[in-house]
């Protein structure tokens, strides 16, 4: 695998060697290249394909295509690089050898949020996550218990959202909320994070069973109400908060970065731009962390420096 990589790369190289220069994007026939991907991927005719325009990559002579995916509320984002002459597609991974391998990722992962550890540790954790998921829960459990006590200083968290309301009826109101009382104060943020997960369970005994679309809330809110009495915070404000949606914005564009990476399920999490899905436990997680802490010196730094999937219909098995 390791040697197809290496002669990709060098083919790859060859290719964009041997383009004219470009003065801009070339142009791209959305309808002849939408119609190509419906083929070669194997999308069925229920599926929406929507094509950016391409835009400039950190790989000389390729440019960057995003294609925007979604059937029903299921939405993902694939990310291809096109050549200058825009007659070749490469779908996969392109490395620069002079670059840190993930730096494509860091590039579009949020770098603002809700966090804890050092704004300058050496190691960034971004949790794309799910409050209704319980494979979040258990992520969410093992970085809180661990990083810590073990790495203080040396890893920041991040936490985005990325709910999955197609199968998570919850999952949105919770993710504003966590905004409305947790952005002006990142203890709080915790705090909420914290007890969402610890009653997720009973929290889905008050949504699930009203089987309503959409869902009725009303127990969750009270629920989340009387958490925000106990913990003598603005009731006022955050109450005017949860009625505006005035949070949905910053949900909406963690979503949006989550699909720039090509997050498909909850909880996906980045370590230092490597991407790493599901509820690895911290048996798993650690060498990881220890890895990227111990990452060689002559690569370079990629700093500027499964429950819950979502799934695109294609007769292509992936």
């Amino acid at each position: 695998m390791r040697t197809l990589l290496f002669a990709a790369a060098a083919a790859l190289t060859s290719m964009a060697a041997a383009l004219p220069h470009s003065p801009g994007p070339p142009h791209v026939e959305k309808a002849r290249l939408e119609s190509y991907l419906r083929y070669a991927d194997g999308y069925t005719p229920e599926v929406n394909v929507a094509i950016d325009d391409p835009l400039p990559s950190p790989f000389p002579g390729y440019y960057r295509l995003v294609v925007h995916l979604s059937a029903g509320r299921q939405k993902f984002d694939r990310i291809y690089y096109l050549t200058a002459d825009g007659q070749h597609l490469v779908s996969g991974v392109v490395w620069d050898l002079n670059l840190n391998p993930f730096i494509d990722n860091v590039q579009h992962l949020p770098t603002s949020g809700p966090s804890f550890g050092p704004a300058n540790a050496p190691v960034t954790i971004v949790v794309f996550s799910d409050f209704e998921c319980p494979y979040c829960r258990a992520l969410a459990q093992t970085i809180r218990t661990n990083i810590p006590q073990r790495y203080p200083n040396e890893i920041r968290v991040i936490f985005a959202d990325f709910p999955l309301n197609s199968i998570h009826p919850w999952a949105q109101a919770a993710a504003e909320a966590s905004h409305c009382i947790g952005d002006s104060n990142p203890e709080s943020f915790w705090a909420l994070h914290d007890w969402i997960f610890d009653h997720q369970d009973e929290i889905n005994k008050a949504v699930i069973p009203s089987k309503e679309v959409p869902p009725d809330l009303s127990e969750f809110r009270e629920k989340l109400l009387a958490y925000v009495n106990e913990k003598h915070l603005d009731t006022a404000k955050i109450t005017n908060c949860l009625n505006t949606h005035e949070t949905a914005p910053e949900v909406a564009a963690n979503e949006q970065k989550a699909r720039a990476v090509q997050v498909q399920e909850t909880p996906t999490l980045f370590v230092n731009g490597r991407m790493v899905s599901g509820a690895v436990d911290w048996k798993n997680l650690e060498p990881i962390l220890s890895f990227e802490l111990h990452r060689p010196k002559d690569i370079p730094a990629s700093t500027t420096e499964s429950c819950c999937s979502v799934t695109i219909p294609s007769v292509r098995k992936k």
